[in-house]
């Protein structure tokens, strides 16, 4: 019994960091929106989906969230329990976000740019937040390393075509690029980086477990 009550323990704190991680994904994606200076990459994808569909931006999120597990699924790339999460929250926590109207776009160039860098601030640490628990990484990572499986092509080529190709299909739907993507696309890594180090945190350190081995975990330990 004291075995299953620590698993429901651990679990339910590395749930609340992943939430914690949602929440500032989603907000980096609301900050650069307002900054009104262009979208991060995906977010450029998600509101031409946006705009295309009529859906909110954080449905369009959570759709195309869903088709990239259904993809990487269908090739036998096991989501984590975080993968499917993150597809669900982050959408969610953009329309609330959007909704509270608490954030609005500043008139001032500079306020601008302060959008930004919170924005990637924001999305860089909701990143390290629910990356951490290993617990599955975002809908995006499955099918890059199928891509990557398929291809033999190394990891960071196959994640810079992604975000290229998300660019030129989110624009030709009307999603908005300028500077903010850019600026996104170079700031990013840099910042996961600069925060992966302050935290004394290893990428490579563990693997994220799949769904399958959550759930066997508190299986078996039912039956103990």
């Amino acid at each position: 019994m004291n075995g299953k009550k620590n698993l429901f323990l651990e679990y339910g704190k590395k749930l609340i960091w992943e939430m914690l991680g949602f929440f500032l994904v989603a907000l980096g994606s609301v900050l650069f929106l307002y900054s009104d200076m262009g979208l991060n990459p995906w977010g450029v994808l998600h509101q031409g989906i946006s705009i295309q569909t009529g859906m909110t931006l954080g449905q369009a999120t959570q759709a195309f969230g869903l088709l990239l597990i259904a993809i990487s699924s269908a090739f036998k790339v096991v989501p984590g329990l975080a993968t499917i999460l993150n597809m669900i929250f982050i959408g969610l926590f953009t329309d609330v976000i959007i909704d509270l109207g608490l954030i609005s776009t500043p008139d001032s160039i500079i306020l601008k740019y302060v959008l930004l860098l919170l924005g990637t601030l924001a999305f860089a640490y909701g990143m390290y937040f629910y990356l951490t628990q290993h617990l599955g990484a975002g809908p995006r990572d499955g099918v890059m390393l199928l891509l990557q499986r398929a291809t033999k092509l190394d990891v960071g080529i196959i994640r810079v075509a992604m975000e290229v190709s998300a660019v030129v299909i989110g624009y030709l739907m009307g999603g908005q690029v300028g500077i903010g993507t850019v600026l996104s696309a170079l700031l990013l890594g840099p910042t996961l980086s600069i925060i992966f180090r302050l935290h004394k945190y290893e990428s490579g350190h563990a693997p994220h477990e799949n769904l399958l081995t959550t759930l066997r975990k508190f299986f078996t330990s039912s039956s103990n």
